[in-house]
């Protein structure tokens, strides 16, 4: 068709130059692909000689289950040696490790702040981009917000695969009407004394992550914070369950920064628990990893199977295992939702402070001290 319209032969031309470059376009993504079976498939025979991966995750009674059985299962022949506990004791013990010249741990799972604080500062973590292999993993449309994210301002230490907006307050509904609440403003009418509960903000969890929102909002910040704290008179815990158990049975009204998944489990039960969403206040809320997510230790004992639980970590499968048995939303966007309350799951339109970023971890060093002043520990 091309060759017969006189005076077009630049039409031709450009046929034939398309025609081999799709070709050679074809024949090379053939390649590409037929090398990285091919290293995959080297991969896991190198894992199944080395027998097992090490890994430190999170305390749980689900966490073994969700991180290392699906693991197991679709690699026999490789045995997950899994450790769980809390991340400033799992930090606290590799570090210890590393200073007597022992060298056990592969891979650590847990929050950013243990990450950034504990143990990318000891210089014990190892990139990750280059260790991922599985296209289904590397193909960021796959991924919430189309990339693959790190807390880390390097971008390759710590990558983050939960992302799950943080609920603000929990009530209990036979004391509190859920639509009195716009803005954290509301939080400091005089009726409301004495009459909150919250996880304490000056140790690592949820209480210092949503006082680091606070800090960091223009609309909010020092000044909000010590009229909550001094004049409300709010009552800390360090244990997430009994601050929820107070206010279902009446001693307390309301709940700041909650744990969603015993909220859930509590309601389940019939207690009287209801969360107030994010999109409900006009200063928004933050977006909280829980422990999800990884970094990859130097000198793994096991490379080859470092490698494959990490890539298997964050394919479809892995993370489906992941977000099934955690009840935590994962990053992947082709992984299962509906075992996952709405509340949680970030909407279109709305931004979230990302405090799980190193900038805002930082910021802690300035929070827990003004924190102490005003609460006089």
């Amino acid at each position: 068709m091309f060759w017969n319209q006189a005076g077009k032969p630049w039409m031709a031309a450009l046929f034939v130059a398309v025609f081999f470059l799709r070709a050679d376009f074809t024949g090379a993504q053939s390649k590409a692909s037929t090398s990285s079976k091919a290293e995959w498939d080297r991969i896991v025979e190198a894992a199944k000689k080395e027998g097992q991966v090490v890994i430190f995750g999170p305390a749980g009674p689900n966490a073994r289950q969700a991180l290392a059985d699906g693991f197991e299962s679709k690699f026999p022949g490789i045995k997950v040696e899994f450790t769980g506990g809390s991340g400033a004791k799992l930090s606290s013990r590799l570090l210890a490790e590393r200073r007597a010249g022992v060298y056990t741990v592969d891979l650590v799972l847990t929050g950013t702040t243990t990450m950034l604080e504990s143990l990318l500062p000891a210089g014990v973590m190892e990139p990750i981009p280059q260790k991922l292999i599985l296209p289904e993993v590397t193909d960021t449309s796959k991924w919430w917000q189309g990339r693959l994210d790190y807390s880390d301002e390097a971008e390759k230490y710590n990558l983050v695969f939960t992302a799950a907006v943080k609920v603000p307050i929990t009530v209990n509904p036979e004391m509190v009407k859920t639509g009195e609440f716009r803005s954290y403003g509301d939080l400091l009418n005089p009726k409301w004394v004495g009459k909150m509960a919250m996880r304490d903000p000056t140790a690592a969890g949820p209480g210092l992550a949503t006082a680091t929102f606070w800090y960091a909002h223009p609309a909010l910040g020092r000044k909000f914070m010590q009229e909550l704290f001094l004049k409300q008179k709010v009552v800390f815990s360090g244990d997430d369950r009994q601050i929820l158990e107070w206010a279902a049975h009446g001693k307390y009204a309301i709940i700041i920064a909650p744990n969603e998944l015993n909220v859930t489990e509590l309601k389940s039960r019939g207690l009287p628990l209801e969360s107030v969403g994010a999109e409900k206040f006009k200063e928004g809320s933050y977006l909280t990893t829980a422990n999800g997510s990884v970094a990859l230790i130097d000198r793994p004992p096991h490379p080859n199977a470092t490698k494959l639980y990490l890539n298997w970590l964050l394919s479809r499968d892995g993370q489906t295992q992941w977000t099934r048995l955690s009840g935590y939303l994962s990053r992947r966007l082709d992984v299962p939702r509906d075992h996952v309350d709405p509340i949680g799951i970030p909407k279109d339109g709305f931004e979230y402070q990302a405090n799980y970023k190193e900038r805002f971890v930082r910021l802690k060093g300035e929070i827990i001290p003004f924190l102490r002043q005003i609460l006089q520990r």
